[in-house]
């Protein structure tokens, strides 16, 4: 047991999982011990990069959300899939245990299907994987499932769906990067990929978003850190100016209140750039590297990777789908309140991470306003199907009181299943499709 706990713990660490993966291809492509060992730390070192930046990001915006919150006086749940799936890993045994095989058994799983199957994506976005797991875990355990039911069950759907989501991103990735050396593992594809498609056809691709001109005076907006800082700035200054100095001393102490602001967005800023910084150094390393098992082991393969990869590609649209992302989920919120009677409260990192990713995927099919639209949609679905999904399951009697999911992916799967024959036909027969077009696509020659 000991020794699955420990793999297990190597699973749940993104920086070594993809170490490893940058180690075992470039051995597979018999590069020197130096060149090897290099790739491995330097993958490894990249994504600790990233990690601390998303880390420094959330910590900057922590403050900023219980600001809003208190300043507005809004009374709801919280949205953080983390934090459901670790309550009902905490309260639940059953789950916790057989989440855990289900993670190892299913990336197992997501292996051989990219071998023996069209779809070639690899999931490698750890904390995904894990918040993933449980969510099997818990709808199977829920459905009155046996334990090695459960095991066998759940394994085969985390194998299946971890290769289903990143296949549904894969045109948008394509239509921004040109090419498939990459794909995106993250539980928002079920969000992001319909508000991208829905900006495409309400946007106008000639205005492209990352081209926008603007007065000489104003150039400096074009600079990927002096626009973050600014739009997060003023984002800052305007809260904690509503707030006032008795509200925001809580979080400032004996800093200046308006010193705070400023600070916690240049803050916010340097995490951005800490993180993007990160992307460039694992994916420089990572996808030479990932060759090596693409030719000998899974023929063809691609790394999926969590949503940063793609920040650099489009950092305006990023910024432009995080700012439409949170408008979309205040309206959200007063929609819930009045269809289901219960208010999910706005999710500021939610709206960055992934309403940005919402933003590039509306930018790339219809520029400046499809991103605009594409932000709003994503803000809107994630708060409207939190609500929706605390109508039809109790979370509180699994252990996650006052906590909703953040995650469409997981709310998806969790509707679908809420009937489980249901989900039983809609999983394999989306996995079915996908293949068919797969094939079709690569009859014609198309990547």
């Amino acid at each position: 047991m000991k020794g699955l706990d420990f793999i297990l713990s190597i699973m749940k660490t993104p920086a070594i999982v993809l170490g490893l993966v940058a180690m075992i291809g470039l051995i597979l492509q018999k590069k020197k011990f130096g060149i090897v060992f290099s790739g491995t730390v330097k993958t490894a070192i990249g994504l600790l990069i990233l990690s601390a930046g998303a880390g420094l990001l959330v910590g900057e915006i922590i403050p900023f959300v219980n600001l809003f919150t208190g300043v507005f006086n809004l009374q709801g749940f919280a949205t953080t899939s983390e934090g459901v799936v670790g309550a009902m890993q905490g309260a639940v045994p059953e789950i916790a245990s057989a989440s855990a095989l289900i993670m190892g058994v299913g990336f197992l799983v997501n292996i051989l299907i990219a071998r023996v199957s069209p779809l070639k994506y690899i999931f490698l976005t750890g904390h995904m994987m894990w918040i993933l797991s449980v969510t099997v875990a818990f709808l199977l355990y829920a459905a009155g499932f046996s334990y090695a039911l459960m095991i066998v069950i759940g394994s085969v759907l985390q194998g299946l769906l971890m290769v289903i989501f990143p296949t549904m991103t894969q045109p948008l990735v394509r239509k921004l990067t040109g090419n498939d050396s990459f794909g995106i593992a993250h539980l928002t594809t079920l969000g992001t990929v319909p508000a991208g498609y829905i900006g495409g056809w309400l946007g106008d691709k000639s205005k492209d978003a990352e081209d926008m001109k603007v007065p000489k005076a104003l150039e400096f907006f074009k600079d990927t850190t002096m626009a973050i800082a600014i739009v997060m700035g003023l984002f800052y200054l305007a809260l904690v100016l509503i707030a006032g100095p008795a509200k925001v001393v809580d979080f400032a102490g004996d800093q200046n209140y308006i010193i705070f602001g400023i600070l916690k967005a240049l803050g916010f800023t340097a995490g951005i750039l800490v993180l993007l910084q990160g992307v460039r150094m694992f994916l420089g390393e990572l996808v030479p590297a990932f060759k090596g098992i693409s030719d000998k082991l899974v023929p063809g393969s691609i790394p999926a990777l969590d949503v940063p990869a793609i920040f650099a590609y489009a950092p305006v649209s990023l910024m432009i789908g995080f700012v439409t992302a949170v408008a979309g989920m205040i309206v959200a919120m007063l929609v819930s309140s009045w269809v289901f009677g219960v208010v999910p409260l706005v999710s500021i990192i939610g709206a960055f991470f992934t309403g940005g990713v919402a933003g590039i995927f509306g930018n790339a099919k219809g520029g400046r306003r499809g991103a605009i639209i594409a932000g709003f949609v994503y803000g809107f679905l994630l708060i409207f199907g939190t609500a929706f999904l605390s109508t039809i399951y109790d979370f509180a009697a699994y252990g996650a009181d006052g906590i909703g999911h953040d995650c469409l992916d997981a709310m998806g799967i969790l509707a679908a299943f809420k009937i489980p024959a249901i989900g039983f036909i809609l999983v394999p027969a989306v996995f079915v499709i996908q293949c068919i077009n797969q094939v079709r696509r690569n009859n014609k020659g198309i990547k």
